[in-house]
């Protein structure tokens, strides 16, 4: 008769660390204790970069939000994943080129039309009006000034359009050399989620930031022995850009029809 209550508290008692044992383990699964807290939790933006928000952008985002999301960046991996972050297929966007000196700084100012695989670059002076264009399309470069009837072609070469007007994009950290990657991270700026590339190229250093929100560059900056030699800084203006914008001098339709 004691055999069998001992035996109905034994069981009693065993039931009881089971039921108990199952809510620590609720509470540890609820509470993310085995969660890795140093990885970034991508969340999307409420705008796209710098203000311009729409329905593309929030697509564009959502994309890119489900590449990354199980994804810890790297040094080792950074390229690979800015390479196939979705982009835009055509925006606008202000470019503020700003070099240094020891006696001052001056700001090259810019705008980027893209559109149907053409690139267009207005260089602006000082007081905002175009100064001169250069458009890229199908390995083919080609330059005038504002207002000129003529203008220059030849082959791009291996330079972007970008390039050619000694501007970074998302390209230029595709191209560097593994090797020459330092530091990759996933940051927050401006509350975006952005990537953050640390690169040594030789003489300087650069650092650029790329938008997951676009997949397009948000800003870079270049250093020589410590000093400050150069920023890049940009603004997407809009998701479009007018088929006009890529008609040559003399010719009445775009380069890409």
């Amino acid at each position: 008769m004691n055999h069998n209550k001992q035996k109905t508290a034994l069981i009693a008692a065993l039931c009881a660390a089971v039921m108990v044992g199952m809510l620590v383990l609720s509470f540890i699964l609820s509470s993310n204790l085995f969660q890795d807290n140093n990885i970034p939790v991508i969340e999307l933006p409420f705008q796209a970069m710098n203000g311009t928000s729409s329905e593309q952008t929030m697509d564009i985002a959502k994309e890119n939000l489900r590449k990354m999301e199980h994804i810890t960046v790297n040094p080792d991996n950074v390229q690979a994943v800015i390479a196939v972050l979705s982009r835009p297929p055509a925006y606008t966007m202000e470019v503020t080129n700003t070099l240094y000196w020891k006696e001052g700084s001056r700001d090259l100012q810019c705008r980027q039309y893209v559109r149907g695989g053409a690139y267009r670059t207005n260089t602006l002076n000082e007081q905002g009006s175009v100064e001169q264009v250069s458009l890229q399309y199908a390995g083919n470069f080609y330059a005038w000034d504002a207002g000129s009837s003529t203008y220059y072609s030849g082959r791009a070469g291996e330079l972007t359009a970008d390039e050619a007007a000694m501007l970074p994009n998302y390209e230029t950290v595709c191209k560097l050399a593994p090797e020459q990657i330092v530091e990759a991270e996933l940051v927050e700026i401006a509350g975006q989620p952005m990537i953050r590339v640390l690169a040594n190229e030789g003489t300087r250093t650069a650092v650029y930031v790329i938008s997951t929100a676009t997949g397009l560059l948000y800003r870079a900056e270049f250093s020589s022995n410590g000093e400050r030699t150069q920023t890049v800084q940009t603004t997407l203006i809009e998701l479009a850009a007018h088929e006009n914008l890529f008609i040559l001098p003399g010719q009445t339709e775009p380069i890409f029809q």
